[in-house]
């Protein structure tokens, strides 16, 4: 693979998909800023004023876990179908496949960071949390980034295959979204179900902005984000054993 050519190639997709969204209209922008909060909104009147969860500073909290989760699960849901509904494309023109996905996941990183700081700021500045803590913020989602998008290509290559997955991935979403805690805190789960969270994947990716954003704890904070680059690195090597034994029937199967 020509990695220069690869991240030339990445990086103009991305900056065309980018200048077509927000080319002569504010509808794209305030989208990705609508989206996430109109979530938001609704997720803590039902969650803290309904339920009445006691979790102190609980906008932060929710905050912390759901933003990331919104880029995860949409940046999956959209990646997966890519190489299915780019067919016509692949088959077209001599582009490596992988392109195409990094540059969907690198464009919806880039619409997370702005939805993550516009929104999370105004309410990180109202507490009296260090503001110093945030700049350990870049290191924090590099996991997240990094495992996203190793997710993303697995099964993205598999949705080739086993045209379902892309049906399925929604579903299972909806129930991993009240699996991880990401509007409660973890003491709520009784001890007999702490499994749960301990092999949901997705909770290793979250955890680090949890300890930073919220805990304001370094030392969990590190913790954390070693634990979610393990987990990113494992989710890496698994889309490589993926790619390597399916690449050879891929175009085949398209």
């Amino acid at each position: 693979m020509n990695l220069p050519l690869f991240w030339i190639q990445v990086k103009d997709l991305t900056v065309a998909s980018l200048k077509s969204r927000y080319r002569k209209t504010w509808a794209g922008f305030v989208w990705v800023i609508l989206n996430p909060l109109l979530m938001f909104g609704v997720q803590s009147l039902v969650f803290k004023r309904f339920l009445g969860l006691q979790i102190p500073d609980y906008y932060l909290f929710l905050l912390g876990g759901l933003l990331p989760w919104i880029f995860m699960s949409s940046t999956i849901q959209m990646g997966t179908p890519i190489f299915v509904t780019q067919a016509q494309l692949l088959r077209s023109f001599k582009i490596n496949p992988m392109v195409l996905l990094a540059a969907q996941v690198l464009d919806n990183f880039l619409n997370f960071l702005t939805s993550f700081f516009l929104i999370l700021i105004p309410f990180y500045v109202a507490s009296d949390r260090s503001l110093s803590l945030l700049l350990l913020l870049p290191i924090a989602l590099l996991p997240l980034l990094i495992g996203t998008l190793a997710i993303t290509i697995s099964l993205a290559v598999l949705n080739v295959f086993y045209r379902d997955i892309n049906f399925v991935m929604g579903f299972v979403f909806s129930l991993m979204f009240f699996l991880t805690p990401i509007f409660y805190s973890r003491e709520y789960i009784p001890q007999q179900f702490q499994f749960m969270v301990d092999y949901n994947p997705l909770v290793y990716f979250i955890a680090p902005f949890h300890s930073l954003i919220y805990d304001n704890s370094v030392g969990g904070f590190f913790l954390d984000l070693i634990l979610g680059m393990g987990m990113a690195i494992l989710f890496v090597v698994l889309a490589l054993v993926v790619w390597k034994r399916k690449q050879n029937a891929f175009y085949y199967k398209l």
